[in-house]
């Protein structure tokens, strides 16, 4: 799922089993993730549903020792949105795991990773998913800053045959 200029996203790549409805290509509005929910995704880069049928249980007390609401932003068994549990449920989705990938602090894509049947994802499993988006961030950088440099170095190019052009007399 990738992000547009616009804050819509678009499926660009995907892995389904055959009978799988696909979703490739299909285009989404930026009212589709919310922005609370785009803040959270750049604070905490895995998002795991592993039941969207799982009861839900209020934390007592709900505030903290200041009288604020707890942050539980970064909490794995924090419960998500009931919209959203709803809006998987009608895509026939139990299970959902969201793998953010940032570009300069700023939501690039997302891996979105749906399962027909509830999945729990071990403490070993997720460490591995997490190692796999910062490798993933640090290689598209990389790809990024080579493509940048690469700009650079036509843009000099083509400036530096122009000045010698312009300086030696010669028309173009």
């Amino acid at each position: 799922y990738k992000f547009n200029e616009d804050d819509s996203g678009t499926v660009i790549a995907e892995e389904a089993e055959p009978d799988q409805d696909s979703f490739i290509g299909l285009r989404y509005p930026a009212s589709d993730i919310p922005k609370q929910a785009r803040a959270l995704y750049v604070r905490s880069p895995l998002r795991i549903i592993a039941d969207v049928n799982a009861p839900t249980h209020a934390i007592h007390p709900a505030l903290d020792p200041n009288g604020m609401p707890l942050d539980l932003s970064l909490a794995v068994t924090r419960a998500v949105s009931p919209i959203h549990l709803e809006y998987l449920r009608n895509m026939g989705v139990a299970a959902s795991m969201s793998v953010s990938i940032l570009r300069n602090g700023q939501l690039w894509c997302l891996f979105a990773c749906h399962h027909r049947t509830p999945r729990h994802i071990s403490y070993e499993l997720r460490s591995e998913i997490e190692l796999f988006s910062e490798l993933f961030n640090y290689q598209l950088a990389q790809v990024e800053l080579t493509s940048e440099l690469a700009e650079l170095d036509q843009a000099r190019s083509l400036h530096d045959r122009l000045m010698t052009q312009l300086s030696g007399g010669t028309s173009m």
